[in-house]
């Protein structure tokens, strides 16, 4: 098995940053910053957080 070139920990850090810039000017997205900030060192968590979000953004599309 391939040693990562990376930690976790520097990986879930990089995925947050990333987050934070995609996230911006999205509507209602302070709740989802400080999801994906508090997230611990699993990436399973981060996932459900985004996608939770985009499903959220879909429907509240479809309500317009």
């Amino acid at each position: 098995m391939k040693r990562p070139i990376k930690g976790v920990k520097i990986a879930i850090m990089e995925v947050r940053k990333h987050a934070a810039w995609y996230l911006k000017g999205l509507k209602r997205n302070g709740k989802v910053r400080k999801q994906t900030n508090h997230a611990d060192e699993a990436r399973e968590e981060l996932v459900d957080i985004l996608f939770t979000y985009t499903n959220e953004l879909e429907v509240a599309g479809r309500a317009y």
